[in-house]
C-alpha cells in the first residue's frame, strides 16, 4: 500500500472512529488518544526500531552465507521510510493536539472534528507501520 493511500486510509478510518464515538456518545478514545499519544509513538518508533536492527542484521547474515551484494535494498528503503513516517507522525501529533486545545480553535466546530480525525489517523497509520515491522520479522523468519 503506498504512502498516500495509507494516508487517505488511516484519516477515513479516523473518521469512523469520530463518528461511531459520537453515535454511542462516549469519547474514550479521544480523551485517550489526546493524553498518550505522543508517548505511544515515540514507544513505538523505540520498538520498531530495535526490531528493525534486528531483522537488518538476519538480512546482513543471509547476505554473507550466499554472497550476495544487497538483495534486500527495497527492504531497507522501506524500513528507513517507516522510520520518517514515525517521526512525521511525532511532529503531525504535536501540530494537531496543540491546536485542538487552542481557545481559537474551538470557534470553528468542523476545524475541531477534522483535528479529531487527524490525531485518529495518526494513531490508525502508526498501527499499520508497527504491523509493517511485524509482518518484515516474520518474512525473515520464512526466508530460506
Amino acid at each position: 500500500m503506498n504512502t498516500i493511500t495509507r494516508v487517505f486510509a488511516s484519516l477515513g478510518l479516523g473518521l469512523l472512529a469520530q463518528i461511531s464515538q459520537d453515535a454511542i456518545m462516549s469519547h474514550y478514545f479521544n480523551t485517550f488518544l489526546e493524553a498518550n499519544l505522543v508517548n505511544l509513538l515515540v514507544a513505538l518508533l523505540a520498538v520498531n526500531s530495535a526490531t528493525m536492527g534486528i531483522v537488518l542484521t538476519k538480512i546482513r547474515d543471509l547476505l554473507d552465507k550466499r554472497n550476495l551484494e544487497d538483495g534486500f535494498a527495497k527492504t531497507k528503503q522501506q524500513m528507513l521510510l517507516a522510520i520518517k513516517e514515525q517521526l512525521a507522525l511525532i511532529v503531525l501529533s504535536i501540530i494537531f493536539l496543540t491546536l485542538i486545545t487552542s481557545p481559537y480553535v474551538t470557534l470553528y466546530p468542523n476545524l475541531i472534528l477534522l483535528l479529531k480525525c487527524g490525531i485518529a489517523g495518526v494513531f490508525v497509520y502508526s498501527m499499520h507501520i508497527l504491523y509493517d515491522t511485524a509482518k518484515s520479522v516474520l518474512i525473515i523468519i520464512d526466508y530460506k
